[in-house]
């Protein structure tokens, strides 16, 4: 509830929004990942034009098990140094409780998962999440650890490419076109960027801070121990490599790891999961003498089995056995809060071993049957034919449902399980698959373990997906189509394969499939562009508005009365005696104050359910303009808080024009009187008969600056809202100049004001008139409090060691006339004497606060246009 002298502080914010700011750079990131990797995947395919899948499958079934075991040994000492990341940013955080034993398990799962799928913060920090929340690691901590990691890994690749460009520069300089001069100060300068940084740690401790997140900087000791830990992963993860490469490859081990790190580096950056096609192109360009030989080719797959798949495949089945046995334990302990610890990790690893079973069933239908003479025995070839083509397109749709299970959507569940059990089934009848089989129980068993956990609403295929789960589908469907491609090339194509079905039919098999999994992909994102989802009921019936009418009648708080304007939709309580006011922009759910809790009603429940209701939608919520009374619900709720400024309240027992105290006002008075103005009070039940009169006051009020409506957080020119309540208005010669609604709560003693509008050339003054008049007025009813809304911004600390948010907001009140007198309000409220009472913001999530601030704005000024448009659309 605000004045005429205010203007909601978020009018202005998005409106002068640049093109910069309007580009989504994470599709614009999708598109360039996939353009890096098709770009890769036509280059491998040119190069391997010689090469046949049966030279690659002979090389790998005859490849030497020493050189295996010697990558194996590697792979082991790789991961084994990536313990080291965490160990030091455990520790940099203060999260040095956690024992070894639990630190070397969540490194190796959590570096495994990223390496394989990419997107770290949001699979490696999931694993983190789950694995250290019950060593009290907080979720901050977490995102600090992993940028930490990722911030070693970085520093070690540097510090091991720069050494080696020093060394033996020949092999880059060819690659990129440099000459080995060049490409040596290039390394000697990387070296000096590290050795800077080493000298800029050992003077100062930097702490990066965003609003109350904080990343410490490593010092010099821990920096330099950093450094050695990364090029110890990156070395052995290299040398995994370079023993599985043919003795014909004439390439030293310096001149390799530059070659290996660039690969890494472009592969990152490439932003493709795990680098695939990225990776091994930049491999095969670096070391590859002309042509590549079967023999490197097979070097680069059974790299990718040896370094991905099986620590990856490890890594699952020892989370999956600590879920089991976490779960066990919290049954016979009986305790709810220790199942909690266990359950958030449930939907990013189900989702990953959901789409992982897809890859799986997708790759597979590209390769040659392996047992296919066994299965033309018992199997009839129809059966086979079709099991192939539906195992691929069940795989193509798990990876699309999976984006659905990471949203923890119960329909995706359940579109995931059948799939999966599907999968498996037809594995076995197209070719005695019992592998993929196996992956496809697995992750059907991971989902049924963590069924509690997918409980949102919503179509499965349902909303915008996201650009990174765009971008996983793209490069496995693109990823699946070219291997078959590069296998199949030696046969000639022609349209008569598409209608060939055999036994040993492989090439006609794949097209088949490929086609049908295209199609999948074209249609669900055809249905997601072109389907919109139909916006939640926004229109509250007549049986729920007077069910509402109810409650504010008998609440004791003033802001209830804001329940009547038109524009919130209501979560009721169980018991039918409060109720939360709340309305939707884009994912945030924005609650109007405090939940309105009468007799039965529990506040606590209310938050709690709001945020469940909000949670099993895909919706952020937000408790705007919320009293410091009820801040631990809200803190137990696990939201944050920021303070949005105070509400001035007027002890009407000491208000008073008498004596010293009252002068000014007093003053006021008596000169806006001698102007030949009046004050009066029209009762609810006459204020239809003063709507046009009012209307004309309003309208020019609007004028003034090029003013809008604004609504939810206060009044607008609404009939039915204003014929709700007394309306004050003075009267200059007769014609009405100014006006306000009076607020009213008896129970609780307390009256307010919420529209509150003049004519511009009303006389001076006349708006202090009008409260004065209101405040005399209340106090001879018998009010004790007056409410005159809120200054945005106004008693904020200005401590030099108070919250960015905090030193920003003053700022803002200080400087910030052009965009709203936010100064000037408090100002304006002061006159009066009011106790200042704080107003803030319950918000869940400290990233997401940018836009959570730009959606509560957009909220407020969008309220009264869909109020009449959803009035238009009801009527019709």
């Amino acid at each position: 509830m605000q004045t005429a002298h205010q203007k909601h502080d978020g009018e202005k914010i998005g409106g002068n929004r640049g093109i910069w700011d309007r580009v989504d750079w994470s599709f614009v990131g999708a598109i360039v990942a996939l353009a890096a990797f098709s770009y890769a995947a036509s280059v491998l395919y040119k190069t391997l034009e010689s090469i046949s899948w049966d030279q690659v499958r002979h090389t790998i079934v005859t490849f030497p098990l020493s050189r295996l075991a010697l990558a194996g040994l590697a792979t082991a000492a790789s991961y084994l140094a990536l313990v080291g990341y965490d160990l030091i940013a455990l520790r940099l955080v203060g999260a040095r409780r956690v024992p070894l034993r639990t630190t070397a398990i969540t490194s190796f799962i959590s570096h495994a998962v990223t390496f394989t799928f990419g997107f770290g913060v949001l699979t490696g920090g999931a694993v983190r999440m789950r694995l250290y929340r019950p060593w009290k690691v907080s979720t901050d901590q977490v995102l600090a650890v992993v940028l930490l990691c990722a911030l070693s890994f970085w520093a070690g690749l540097a510090a091991i490419a720069g050494i080696c460009l020093a060394v033996d520069p020949e092999l880059v300089a060819a690659l990129v076109g440099l000459d080995a001069a060049a490409c040596r100060i290039l390394g000697l300068a990387i070296l000096a960027a590290l050795a800077l940084w080493l000298a800029i740690s050992a003077r100062k401790r930097t702490v990066i801070a965003v609003r109350d997140w904080q990343l410490p900087l490593p010092g010099a000791g821990t920096t330099l121990a950093a450094i050695f830990v990364g090029m110890a992963d990156v070395a052995a993860a290299a040398v995994a490599l370079w023993v599985l490469l043919p003795h014909d490859v004439a390439v030293t081990l310096p001149g390799f790891l530059v070659v290996f790190s660039l690969a890494i580096v472009v592969g990152v950056l490439s932003h493709v999961p795990g680098g695939f096609g990225v990776f091994d192109a930049i491999v095969l360009l670096g070391i590859a003498k002309g042509a590549p030989s079967p023999e490197l080719v097979s070097s680069l797959v059974l790299f990718r089995l040896v370094y991905y798949f099986v620590p990856v495949t490890i890594a699952a089945m020892m989370l999956v056995a600590y879920e089991v046995r976490a779960r066990s334990r919290v049954a016979q302990e009986d305790s709810s809060q220790t199942a909690a610890l266990f359950d958030p990790i449930i939907p990013p690893l189900a989702a990953v071993a959901t789409f992982f079973g897809g890859l799986v069933l997708l790759v597979a239908g590209t390769l040659p049957a392996e047992r296919i003479a066994v299965v033309r025995n018992f199997i009839p070839l129809p059966f086979v034919e079709a099991s192939h083509f539906i195992a691929s397109l069940v795989g193509t749709i798990l990876l699309v449902v999976a984006n659905g299970l990471a949203h923890r959507l119960r329909s995706a569940w359940q579109l995931a399980l059948l799939l999966l059990g599907g999968g498996a089934i037809f594995s076995v009848t197209k070719g005695l698959n019992f592998g993929e089989a196996s992956i496809c129980l697995a992750a059907a068993g991971l989902l049924i373990v963590g069924r509690r956990e997918f409980y949102r609403q919503g179509g499965v295929f349902a909303g915008r997906p996201s650009a990174s789960s765009l971008l996983a589908v793209a490069v496995a469907v693109s990823a699946s189509a070219f291997i078959g491609l590069a296998i199949y090339r030696g046969i000639p194509y022609d349209n008569s394969l598409w209608w060939e079905f055999a036994y040993h039919q492989d090439a006609s098999r794949f097209l088949r499939a490929t086609l049908g999994a295209a199609t999948i992909v074209i249609v669900v994102a055809a249905y997601q562009l072109m389907h919109k989802v139909a916006p939640e009921r926004r229109h509250v019936s007549p049986s729920e508005m007077q069910e509402v009418e109810a409650i504010v009648g008998a609440s004791t708080q003033i802001t209830s009365e804001l329940a009547l304007i038109g524009d919130k939709r209501f979560l009721f309580s169980q018991s039918g005696d409060g109720f939360v006011m709340y309305d939707v922009r884009g994912s945030t759910w924005v609650a109007m104050g405090d939940p309105i809790a009468n007799g039965g009603a529990d506040l606590t429940d209310l938050v709690w359910r709001f945020k469940e209701n909000a949670d099993e939608r895909r919706g952020s919520p937000v408790f705007y303009q919320v009293a410091a009374d009820n801040l631990p619900v809200y803190l137990d709720a696990g939201f944050s808080l920021i303070k949005l400024g105070e509400d001035a309240w007027v002890d009407l027992e000491a208000f008073t024009l008498d004596g010293k105290v009252g002068r000014r006002l007093r003053q006021t008075k008596s000169r806006v009187e001698r102007s030949n103005v009046s004050f009066e009070i029209v009762k609810a039940e006459n204020v239809a008969n003063y709507f046009p009169a009012l209307k004309r006051v309003s309208d020019a009020w609007l004028q003034v600056h090029g003013r809008r409506e604004k609504g939810f957080s206060l009044g607008f020119w609404n009939e039915d809202y204003l014929s709700r309540h007394d309306v004050a208005v003075v009267r200059h010669e007769d014609r009405i100049v100014a006006f306000a609604n009076v607020l009213r709560k008896p129970a609780s003693a307390t009256a307010s004001l919420d529209l509150m509008r003049h004519v511009p050339d009303a006389p001076e003054s006349v708006m202090d008139y009008l409260v004065v008049m209101l405040l005399e007025q209340m106090k001879a009813e018998g009010y004790k409090w007056f409410n005159l809304g809120m200054a945005p911004l106004s008693g904020l600390p200005e401590h030099r060691l108070a919250s960015r948010w905090a030193r920003l907001a003053g700022l803002f009140f200080r400087y910030g006339d052009r965009l709203y007198n936010f100064e000037g309000v408090r100002i304006f409220k002061s006159k009066f004497k009011p106790e200042w009472r704080p107003k803030y913001l319950a918000y869940e999530h400290g990233l997401r606060l940018p836009q959570t601030l730009l959606d509560i704005a957009g909220l407020i000024s969008s309220s009264p246009q869909r109020v009449v448009a959803e009035r238009q659309r009801h009527d019709a």
